[in-house]
């Protein structure tokens, strides 16, 4: 039996590691009822040729934008172009485990109002490994924003490989293409999702294979990321009393650009959090670096993204 549930694949130059991925669609123990395959204007001409071929099959409705406008206006084609209920993405270099449709078709028929489900994760960092199996528990804002035990890194472990209402994925206006792969849009989108307050479920079970090391979206990331998504999302950590982790973010941020009046700013809000005991050992690490190491980075980090 098909189910009601779109697969959105976005492509830009993975080459012949998108008949990977969409084999892995294809050859589920229960069938997607379609899988959306987004070529982002790729320059790359054997991506280019695979997405023909690829478009060949049943089962895979290919769409091509016009020019290359990142991803979070491919993930959005996908939805919009997406028949299912239920919608969820898959990179381009990733593959779903073969029983993936049938353990959310599953969930989703177990609680059906929920907004979304998700499900662990197989991490490999490394070619030719096992991997490491992630299974995200605790998925609340409170949780996934803090900052981990003696790190300025988030806590947050949610990919964007969980299946959601199309309704819902409508009603949040889809994702902010404002943000692209190096400011955390998945995260700018699931915040939204979560801050809906919409209902979900969990599931005890690798549902996605993320083959981190073909990536290369991750050492986009700076401390850029998270300043523009505090600046938009203040609110949200003020409604969940982490306060200080977002004038953390904001202060490591307007230090990385060498802003001398945000950081006179967010270094005042930020001891004033401190003086009210709302703080982290982070707090005073971000308070005392020096402005002229981050800019050393953020020269370093450009040279070499």
């Amino acid at each position: 039996m098909q189910s009601n549930i779109s697969v959105v694949i976005t492509c830009y130059q993975e080459g012949r590691l998108i008949i990977e991925a969409v084999n892995s669609v294809i050859n589920q123990s229960s069938p997607a009822k379609e899988i959306i395959l987004v070529n982002d204007a790729s320059p790359d001409e054997t991506t280019n040729n695979i997405c023909q071929e690829l478009a060949q099959k049943s089962l895979v409705k290919l769409v091509r934008l016009p020019k290359n406008s990142g991803t979070s206006v491919a993930i959005n084609t996908g939805f919009a172009t997406a028949t299912g209920e239920f919608v969820f993405c898959l990179d381009g270099d990733d593959l779903l485990p073969e029983n993936a449709i049938a353990l959310i078709t599953e969930a989703i028929s177990r609680n059906p109002e929920v907004g979304f489900v998700y499900g662990g994760y197989l991490r490999q960092d490394e070619d030719f490994e096992n991997g490491k199996t992630i299974h995200p528990d605790d998925i609340s804002l409170q949780n996934m924003l803090r900052s981990k035990r003696f790190s300025l890194s988030s806590r947050w472990n949610l990919i964007r490989t969980n299946p959601i209402r199309k309704t819902l994925w409508e009603q949040l206006e889809g994702y902010d293409n404002e943000f692209g792969v190096a400011d955390l849009h998945d995260v700018e989108f699931w915040i939204r999702v979560l801050a809906s307050g919409c209902g979900y479920a969990r599931i005890p079970h690798v549902i996605y294979i993320w083959r981190k090391y073909l990536g290369k979206n991750t050492r986009k990331v700076t401390p850029l990321a998270w300043y523009k998504l505090v600046k938009k999302h203040l609110d949200v950590y003020q409604s969940i009393n982490l306060e200080y982790r977002a004038y953390e973010l904001l202060l490591l941020g307007s230090k990385w650009l060498g802003d001398q009046s945000e950081i006179h700013v967010y270094s005042q809000k930020l001891w004033q959090q401190i003086q009210q005991g709302k703080f982290n050992i982070t707090s005073l690490f971000v308070l005392l670096i020096p402005v002229s190491f981050l800019k050393f980075l953020a020269s370093f980090a450009q040279r070499y993204r």
